[in-house]
């Protein structure tokens, strides 16, 4: 069953949720992407905290607490790309905050089974990209 719901006014959204060890995997991707350093340091020292699911919608993504924009009155969208890092895919959604004028990027863990929906996530971003660029 598609997880992506879609009402009439064409607004989306979606919820993933994750195991324990896709997130412990990601969170370690995470800090190597960041360097050796702070992998070590991510390793030893800090907490890794488990967040059972993430809800995004076309404007948003909530990852436990936090709530991120990347489309709104101050951010807009860029592209919205689908990588596959070995074990897992990785949904980065690129963004501008129009005020400080800087890019900025949020990456979101795609569970198994889910990549269908993360293609479709994918193609609904950057349908909304073009629609700006005309």
């Amino acid at each position: 069953m598609n997880n992506l719901k879609m009402p009439r006014d064409g607004n989306w959204s979606i919820c993933w949720v994750y195991t324990k060890d896709e997130w412990h995997y990601f969170e370690k991707w995470c800090s190597r992407r960041k360097g050796l350093l702070f992998y070590a340091w991510y390793s030893l020292f800090l907490k890794k905290k488990y967040v059972s699911s993430i809800h995004f919608t076309r404007q948003w993504v909530k990852i436990g607490d936090k709530r991120k924009y990347f489309n709104g009155p101050v951010t807009e969208v860029r592209r919205a790309d689908i990588y596959d890092k070995g074990l897992i895919n990785i949904l980065t959604i690129t963004y501008e905050n129009i005020s400080k004028n800087q890019l900025a990027e949020i990456s979101i863990l795609i569970p198994r089974g889910k990549l269908r929906e993360a293609i479709d996530a994918q193609q609904k971003l950057n349908e909304n990209l073009k629609f700006k660029l005309n």
